[in-house]
């Protein structure tokens, strides 16, 4: 095997690697965005809690005002 047959194929080969690296990182990339994603509901989930929590928390004590007013 002559030199420019070894490269030639080392060339090739590095050439593939390459080829799979890309697919690799497409793929990888696509689970990170999709955990991201995952995260980003989940925390807006628990945003949303909070915020429940204290309107109901807000509309108990006016409800309680309102009846110590009244009665």
């Amino acid at each position: 095997m002559t030199n420019e047959e070894l490269y030639q194929l080392m060339k090739e080969d590095f050439a593939e690697v390459n080829q799979r690296l890309d697919g690799l990182d497409t793929r990888l990339r696509t689970v990170e965005n999709g955990i991201s994603e995952l995260k980003g509901k989940q925390s807006a989930i628990a945003g949303m809690r909070s915020w429940i929590t204290t309107a109901c928390a807000i509309g108990a004590l006016i409800i309680s005002i309102a009846v110590a007013i009244f009665k």
